[in-house]
């Protein structure tokens, strides 16, 4: 079974990188959109994961985690960004999104054990 898993990132060299850290990782469909708004035109799809970037051109991520989450609330959520700001990661994860990444040498390899995690613990339910 095929697993949707949306990618939120405006910038294309990140994007890039994100795409490519989960590329071998096994029945994953990966859609990737530089923009809120892009996204939420294919909410509908139920995505198993969205990958969410905070600092979007159109909407804050926040803001966008929660309409994913009225829209689709079995997707599971990870968010990587540049905020390293404590306020910022706990507002997130009081939002019922506990996976936080902060964009740094590591967090590619973080991402993929996190999103084969998920995926695993999806194919056992």
């Amino acid at each position: 079974m095929k697993h949707k898993v949306f990618l939120i990132e405006d910038n294309p060299t990140e994007g890039f990188l994100l795409r490519l850290a989960l590329s071998n990782v096994k029945n994953l469909e990966m859609t990737h959109f530089k923009t809120g708004s892009e996204l939420m035109e294919k909410i509908d799809e139920c995505p198993s994961i969205a990958i969410v970037d905070l600092n979007l051109p159109d909407i804050y991520g926040l803001d966008l985690i929660k309409e994913i989450k009225k829209k689709s609330d079995k997707t599971k959520i990870i968010v990587v960004s540049a905020q390293r700001e404590i306020d910022v990661i706990s507002t997130v994860q009081a939002e019922g999104t506990p996976y936080y990444l902060v964009k740094s040498d590591s967090v590619l390899k973080n991402l993929k054990a996190i999103v084969e995690d998920f995926l695993f613990s999806i194919d056992r339910q």
